[in-house]
């Protein structure tokens, strides 16, 4: 070949290489500002949907789909902009189709488990977390949410079988044990449930907690031998454990609940163990003293509080279980200064509050209620019972604008609870009536009614105020005789009732009544008696009636005649 030939082809293969490869150049720069640009599509869906704006990024999304038919990235997008927008199955369908295309990207299967959730397809959530399983066998987390699911499915042996699987792979853990435990509990196979926490036992034989659950569980399930054995075990490792040793209190012995009380005293005398498992153990038989008024009972349990004082002289709670051990046995005057002493300690404890002034009514101390009333609305000014504490202390104290407004701002405070706003309506129609607001009291007596048509405090509360008044006593007579049925053996109901009777002229009526309602509690109130002493002087016992009014003077009464009765010794009606 000669040389032109030769400088021929050379230059026509350099020419033909240097065209191919510029448009393998030219292909490759489209192929990458393509990528470049459904890149930048995402990251503008991305920010559009941080910035609230979904359909916009939706739009952006299916743009670069059009594009991109495998683009993983635009269906996962796309799936958590319409589970934002509350499109459950389009959600699925998105999420899907991401996973399908990226089986590799755990974050797409768990966000596919967290829609099957919302939507409750619980056992597709599942079989999610199964296939991570197979993927990622040593995460524990996908084993926990698999065996959840499956929960959740009510799919309670495949769950077990989970948690067996984990536990070839990890070993008995606390976590383990205690989930399979729950599982076999709530489907009633108690002996596989014990026998969890006895394996958890035998694991870990120096953790005192674990032979804790045991023991309790075999107490729930009523297996009292059990039980006993285990606490024996403890008390072998530890011969000063407190919950072994009041477990175990009175065990064997015939001495009943007072024999088991007696045998605690030593652990309630340990400072290091804590008040609040003492308080648990004590618990039940303060619920007893409550229900029966077992004063053996009681007798036995306020040593233990004593000793509680004593051992833990700053906790609130021994006072308070002290307090209420002493109300239940009937020593109320004694249970009220130990609320005091409560309330000294700790003045954010509600119920104590609200104890002490239903004492202090019972007890007819309306001073101290008013005063106990002021300092309580200061540290729960939302509370409406104890504006309606206040309102009633105002009431009985005379001061019956005060009174009005304290009820009032009760009942718009009140909500939904029933029982107080009834409470609160009956006060309001007596407090009315006093104050000779006649149609207002009428009308809170009737909504009190309307509330409740067979209450008994309404009904007496609204004859009494009737019959006050001389107003349709044939009315208050049929409520007052309904309220007794209702209420029978109640002081303020029986002397309501005498009232009415009273008004009506039936004075031997009276008499009967009036006198049942002194025998039931009513000598500690000083309109009771002051009415006893009006009923006498009409029934030709002056001497009696005197005797009467000078009991009701003492007692605190604040009616307007008595001091004239008093003085004249003689009837002055009020």
């Amino acid at each position: 070949m000669n040389t032109w030939v030769k400088l021929l082809f050379f230059t026509g293969t350099t020419l033909f290489a240097g065209s191919s490869l510029q448009k393998v150049q030219a292909q490759t720069k489209q192929v990458e500002e393509k990528v470049v640009n459904l890149e930048k599509l995402v990251i503008e869906a991305n920010l559009e949907r941080l910035l609230g704006n979904y359909d916009k990024s939706i739009q952006l999304c299916e743009q670069v789909l059009k594009e991109d038919p495998s683009n993983d990235v635009a269906y996962f997008e796309l799936a958590r902009l319409h589970d934002v927008k509350g499109s459950d199955d389009e959600a699925v369908r998105f999420a899907k189709k991401a996973v399908e295309l990226s089986p590799e990207n755990h974050w797409y299967h768990r966000f596919l488990a967290d829609i099957y959730q919302q939507v409750g397809r619980n056992k597709e959530a599942a079989g999610v977390y199964e296939y991570l399983v197979s993927k990622s066998p040593n995460d524990e987390e996908y084993y926990y949410k698999w065996a959840y699911f499956l929960i959740k499915a009510n799919e309670i042996p495949k769950a077990i079988k989970v948690y067996d699987d984990l536990e070839k792979r990890t070993g008995l853990t606390e976590e383990i044990a205690r989930r399979k435990h729950s599982l076999y509990v709530g489907i009633g196979d108690s002996k596989k449930a014990a026998i969890e926490l006895e394996r958890l036992v035998q694991a870990f034989p120096r953790n005192i907690e674990h032979y804790y659950l045991l023991a309790a569980y075999y107490e729930q399930i009523g297996e009292a031998k059990s039980a006993e054995n285990v606490y024996r075990t403890i008390l072998k490792i530890n011969i000063n454990d407190p919950k072994a040793s009041i477990a175990l209190a009175g065990s064997g012995e015939t001495g009943g609940d007072a024999q088991v009380l007696a045998a605690m005293k030593p652990v309630f005398g340990q400072a290091d163990v804590s008040i609040d498992y003492k308080i648990a153990k004590l618990l039940p038989y303060i619920n007893k003293v409550a229900d029966t008024g077992d004063k053996n009972l009681a007798a036995a349990a306020i040593e233990l509080t004593q000793i509680l004082e004593t051992t833990h002289p700053g906790e609130a709670k021994a006072f308070a279980a002290h307090a209420d051990l002493l109300y239940y046995s009937g020593q109320t005057e004694a249970a009220l200064a130990s609320y005091k002493k409560t309330l000294e300690l700790d003045e954010t404890v509600y119920l104590v509050w609200e104890q002490m002034l239903r004492i202090q009514h019972e007890l007819v101390d309306y001073a101290g209620m008013h005063a106990s009333a002021e300092q309580a609305m200061e540290i729960f000014p939302n509370k409406a019972f104890i504006f309606y504490m206040h309102g009633v202390a105002e009431y009985e104290l005379g001061r019956l604008p005060q009174s009005i407004s304290s009820l009032e701002q009760a009942l718009l405070m009140s909500g939904k609870d029933g029982r107080l706003q009834l409470d609160i309506r009956i006060q309001l129609g007596k407090t009315y009536a006093e104050a000779g607001k006649t149609a207002p009291s009428n009308e809170a007596f009737e909504a009190a009614l309307a509330l409740h048509a067979k209450s008994a405090e309404a009904l007496s509360a609204y004859a009494y105020c009737l019959a006050q008044r001389g107003e349709n006593l044939d009315r208050a007579k049929q409520m007052a005789a309904m309220a007794n049925d209702l209420a029978p053996e109640q002081a303020r109901i029986q002397d309501a009732y005498g009232w009415v009777l009273y008004r009506s002229k039936d004075l031997q009526g009276a008499k009967t009544w009036i006198g049942k309602a002194l025998a039931n509690g009513g000598d500690r109130h000083p309109l009771i008696l002051e009415h006893y002493g009006d009923v006498l002087y009409l029934l030709k016992d002056p001497e009696n009636a005197f005797q009467y009014w000078t009991k009701a003077k003492e007692k605190g009464s604040r009616s307007k005649t008595l001091d004239k009765k008093i003085t004249d010794r003689r009837l002055y009606e009020q």
